[in-house]
């Protein structure tokens, strides 16, 4: 669908002269955002490029003013980091400790490349504490995504591929919070989320179920520690965990 026809069902739902236009919007922006605060789904995806500053570890995420400009951040996926004369990325560990753990493991005068980093109240932490030169950096991380116009061609993944989803969840926004009808927001959530008693399968249950096969396909490697090919990376989906005897 596109965003105009998505606005179309969603309004014959509440008939078409008792539902303002401005409140219209407002149930699919607050409709898209419930949707992606249940999971990290891969059309969240996108990437921020800054530079370190010698001798500076703190950087701000915000939309604007900030060290780093990112409108609707919601979680990081990996942060890398380059000299400006090189043409290769190299990996930094994000979130794999707590800034009091890296405050432990660093001194407050080391410096170096960055080696680790944490996010703590929408701030980038960088260790080593003291960056030696102006690196160049990379942080990718999942955003949530605005609606697009009405009357705007897009590939909005939502829109397109999964406009059950975007409508039932506005439709929820609008009879919970619009017109105060707990029934009927119940009604639209279930078929959103899905009712295990009843069986219905929610459409983020769908989307979840898409999510994790994308990620399982380009990310789940597993590295034997005893191999009879010399520990050669297998892909999961290849590997015969069940052998029988």
């Amino acid at each position: 669908m596109t965003p105009g026809q998505v606005k179309d069902v969603i309004r014959e739902h509440f008939g078409r002269l008792g539902f303002p236009t401005a409140i219209m919007d407002l149930a699919i922006e607050e409709g898209r955002k419930l949707i992606e605060k249940e999971a990290n789904f891969w059309w969240m995806e996108a990437e921020a490029e800054f530079n370190l500053v010698i001798d500076d570890a703190d950087y701000v995420i915000a939309p604007s003013g900030g060290s780093i400009t990112i409108p609707n951040f919601k979680d990081a996926q990996a942060l890398q980091w380059k000299r400006s004369t090189d043409v290769r990325w190299e990996g930094v560990s994000l979130g794999d400790e707590t800034k009091d753990t890296l405050d432990i493991m660093y001194d407050t005068d080391d410096e170096g490349f960055p080696e680790a980093a944490v996010i703590k109240d929408m701030t980038l932490f960088v260790y080593p504490p003291k960056p030696n030169a102006a690196y160049n950096m990379k942080l990718y991380y999942y955003g949530y995504t605005p609606q697009p116009a009405s009357n705007v061609v897009t590939t909005d993944e939502l829109c397109r591929n999964w406009a059950l989803a975007l409508i039932y969840a506005a439709l929820v926004w609008g009879y919970e919070i619009y017109l105060k009808d707990m029934q009927g927001a119940t009604y639209w959530r279930q078929l959103l989320m899905g009712n295990p008693t009843s069986k219905v399968v929610g459409e983020i249950t769908k989307l979840k179920r898409e999510n994790l096969k994308r990620g399982w396909k380009s990310q789940i490697v597993l590295v034997p520690h005893v191999s009879p090919r010399g520990g050669i990376r297998q892909r999961i989906d290849n590997l015969k965990l069940y052998v029988r005897r």
